[in-house]
Formats: C-alpha cells, structure tokens, sequence
C-alpha cells in the first residue's frame, strides 16, 4: 500500500520547487536537502533514494535543483526527469563531499540548511561532519507544507487515479460470489487492474477475516451470508488513489445490516463536517461518535483517515489528538468501519478533497453501496 510512483508530470514537479524556493527565502533558508524517495519525485522527479548508496537531492532558494548519485545510477534517474542537474560519484569516492561540492557549485557556500525529516540517522550524522560550516536543521515543515496541499493539476491527476481505479470495483460485482477463495479473488481483481494499466495488490478480506482491517489475504473461501472487504490502492502519474467498498455475497446477517447502516452515515457525517478551519480531530470525534452512538464504539479500532498524494499515507491523518487544522486542497481518506471479532468486517472509504467552503468527494461511477442486500 506504500508504493511510490517512480515519476511524475514536470509542471508539477516545478510548481513544488518554485513554492518550496519561495518559502527558504521568507524564512532564510538557503538549501533543503532531499532524502526520503516520496520526497525525491515531489521535488527531483524521480524516486531513486538511498540504499547501501548515497543517493540524494537539494533546492536552493533560487529554485535549482541537483542530484547527487552514484555514476551508474545516473542513467536510470535520467530517464525519469530532465528537472535537476545530476552530479556523480565514483564507488572509490566520498558521496558526501559530492553533495557538498553541488551545493558549493550551485551557490550555497554557507548558511542555513533543512534536511528532509525521514533522514536515516547515520546519514544525518554524515551530513552534520560534511557541512561543518552551516547550521543543519529539519526541514520536514517546507517539505510538508508544500505538499500537504495539493494544487489544481494535483488534483486533477488524482480524479484521473480514482477513474481508474473505480472500473475493477464496478466490475468486482460480477466477481465477489461463493466458491472462490480471497487468493482467487484477488488473482482476478489484479488481472483487470493489469488491463487497466495498473499495478495494485488489493487486500480481501472475506467473513470472519474482515474483522482484521489489515489481514493477509489466504486461501480462506467466499460464503453464502459473507460480507467481504476489498481495499485497494493504485497509482496514476505519480498520485495514489485508495478505496474501499464492502460487499455481501446472498443475505448479510441481520447484525453485519445494521453495521453497514453505521457505518455509512458515520461516513456521511464526517464528510459533510469536513471543511477549512475544523481539525483532524473533530473529524474522526464526529464518525465515531455515530459509531459509538449505535452501540459498536470498541468494534471501530483504527482512525477515520489519512492524507493521500504522492504517498498513499500522508499528513493530515484524521486522529484523535491531533488538532491540525483542514486548509483547502488537503486530499484525506474517510474511512470508518465496524470490525467484529469471528464474525465480519464493514468498511467504506473514499478520498476527499478540502475545498473553500467545505468537501468534494474524488468521485465517479462507483457508488457507496455496491451490495444491495445491505438496503433490506
């Protein structure tokens, strides 16, 4: 579910630098190194990271961007993007003073550098020796703050994701019946992602299996009566889409009715309270409230919704205690369910997009209630 696309449209790759230069130069900030891949593609257009091997990135204020790579690496990230100046470094040479010789190439003789927050500490420690003559400080609040709202050519892209990924959904009506089991299940739904052009490894979750929200998919058998749980997220240009529907193979039992009853208005609510000014917090505090109120408050075990962009999981995340406050252009999930121990498991989820006045679902053709059972 954490894939990163390996590139992204150049336009917006150029808005993210043209916003994060904007922002080092009102808060004095002369370079921001690159490290995490999610990073890399929102800024650099690629994703190439780390391993055993240096392979990073940086901004400076005016708005350059450079890559530091291993010389063989150099091919590949070619391929993704023509955005940042590439510079290399032989296997027998320090790939640390490569990148400090970049920046000295680029202008950045000294000064105040951010460093991408998800840094592994041996790297930050390198860093830290290599720029003794600067002062190193996070820089995950520029990173965060350029990407946590998403822009118009953003957003249209995750539209195009979520069109993309709702087809198999239409089309798993046909295929969620008795007799095949979750693996089956999921080999078929991978089969029409693939003619879609998409790669995605959906979770399946059928009967007593969907009490577990993230349960490996086995060789467990669909039912008569069974409610099942499909999740799945695919990428479209860089930007994940997530969804999830519920289904019913025959009659859902009188109580997994009631359940999905919950759960959809918990849902509805959530996304009608959804708007600029109201935090992460009150989100999940009101669908839970409806989930308590109906009397399965300890079956709704995980938060209501995450942010989604470049990363599947991303800020904001709709959890209680946190008080950050929903500014348009914020993408999040809504997804509140009802997990009940050897018996079933409901959950619905679709992305929304904060708007000026209040939320737009990322939606299409894909309705809510895919199983008509659960109307009776």
């Amino acid at each position: 579910m954490m894939a990163i696309d390996r590139s992204i449209p150049e336009p917006i790759v150029r808005e993210h630098v043209a916003h994060l230069a904007e922002l080092m130069r009102k808060e004095d900030v002369d370079a921001v190194i690159l490290f995490h891949p999610s990073n890399m593609l929102a800024f650099a257009g690629t994703a190439h990271s780390s391993s055993d091997r240096l392979v990073c990135g940086a901004v400076t204020r005016d708005g350059q961007v450079i890559v530091v790579c291993p010389a063989f690496e150099k091919p590949g990230i070619v391929e993704d993007t023509s955005i940042p100046a590439i510079h290399t470094w032989e296997e027998h040479h320090d790939a640390y003073a490569a990148l400090a010789l970049a920046l000295l190439r680029a202008g950045v003789k000294d000064g105040n550098i951010g460093v991408d927050g998800r840094t592994w500490i041996d790297a930050w420690s390198r860093f830290q020796n290599i720029f003794k003559g600067y002062k190193l400080y996070s820089g995950e609040a520029l990173l965060r703050q350029v990407r946590i709202c998403k822009s118009a050519a953003e957003l249209d892209i995750m539209q195009q994701a979520h069109n993309r990924g709702e087809k198999v959904f239409l089309k798993m009506r046909e295929m969620v019946r008795a007799g095949v089991t979750e693996r089956g299940l999921q080999r078929q739904v991978r089969e029409h992602f693939a003619a879609e052009g998409l790669n995605a490894a959906p979770m399946i979750q059928t009967g007593p299996n969907g009490a577990i929200p993230h349960h490996e998919v086995d060789d467990s058998p669909l039912e008569d009566g069974h409610t099942v749980v499909v999740d799945s997220v695919t990428l479209t240009s860089g930007y994940n889409n997530d969804l999830t529907r519920t289904y019913a193979i025959g009659e859902p039992s009188p109580r997994a009715r009631e359940a999905y009853r919950v759960v959809r208005a918990a849902q509805a609510a959530a996304i009608e309270a959804a708007r600029p000014g109201v935090t992460a917090e009150s989100l999940d505090k009101i669908a839970r409230k409806v989930i308590t109120d109906a009397g399965f408050r300890q079956f709704f075990t995980h938060r209501l919704g995450h942010g989604i962009g470049i990363e599947c999981h991303e800020p904001p995340y709709l959890v209680g205690s946190n008080r950050e406050t929903l500014r348009p252009g914020m993408c999040m999930t809504i997804e509140p369910g009802i997990y009940i121990p050897g018996e079933f498991g409901i959950r619905i989820e679709d992305d929304i997009t904060i708007t000026e006045t209040g939320a737009h679902v990322i939606a299409g053709d894909l309705p809510t209630d895919v199983t008509g059972a659960f109307d009776q």
